[in-house]
């Protein structure tokens, strides 16, 4: 068993993805968090200037540093998982999975000009470093997302479950459920402004695969349930 060092903030975001798959093949690794302040020193050192990074060191000493918490998830299901089936190599299962990802990137490209602006990024999308109207404008833009995009993905998604009856793209618990739950957790806890928590409440379908994911006993261990 190699060791495994998987960094990033001490928050969810996208390194839960990697952490989930983790967790659910038993690999054991250490959870490295650090601080934003840390991060400038670490930075010129990563890959491509970002977060989380996975390192994976060899019983040989061999070692490889790579970054992409999407491709760190399908890296630990394919190398981890006896089963087999977070990430299965049979070309019509693994469609399933690839579909619901692209999906669930689509969905956090709709979100991510709403994140970004209220993160203070708002020059990135035309708008000048002075801009009074930043908090109007983020407050209707996620608004608008909360009313108009997310039943659209909900809908997508919820439509999934009803042709699996279990998960969303079989019977077993893929990379996509993992990749989901993390994506949407995030809408439930209360800390994007101008999103309720509720949000996902008028998605029964939605929510009740949320509860059976919570009763995956690693995932249930993970979250200390």
């Amino acid at each position: 068993m190699p060791t495994i060092k998987l960094t990033y903030f001490n928050i969810e975001a996208a390194a839960e993805k990697a952490r989930l798959a983790l967790a659910m093949t038993g690999t054991p690794f250490e959870d490295a968090r650090i601080t934003f302040e840390e991060w400038g020193a670490l930075k010129p050192t990563t890959p491509y200037g970002q977060l989380p990074i996975m390192e994976v060191t060899e019983d040989d000493g061999s070692k490889k540093v790579f970054a992409q918490s999407v491709a760190m998830m399908r890296y630990v299901a394919r190398r981890f998982d006896k089963a087999g089936t977070l990430y299965p190599t049979d070309a019509d299962a693994s469609l399933e999975i690839e579909e619901i990802l692209g999906l669930s990137d689509d969905m956090a490209r709709d979100w991510t000009p709403a994140l970004y602006m209220g993160m203070g990024r708002h020059m990135k999308f035309g708008h000048p470093e002075d801009f009074p109207a930043k908090a109007d404008t983020v407050k209707a833009m996620r608004e608008r997302f909360i009313a108009e995009d997310l039943p659209k993905w909900m809908g997508f998604l919820s439509a999934k479950l009803d042709k699996t009856g279990a998960f969303l793209a079989g019977p077993n618990v893929t990379i996509a459920d993992l990749q989901v739950l993390a994506q949407l957790r995030y809408y439930t806890k209360g800390v994007a402004d101008h999103v309720p928590k509720d949000c996902l409440e008028a998605f029964p379908k939605i929510t009740a695969w949320m509860a059976k994911m919570y009763e995956v006993p690693e995932i249930k261990k993970w979250y200390g349930l």
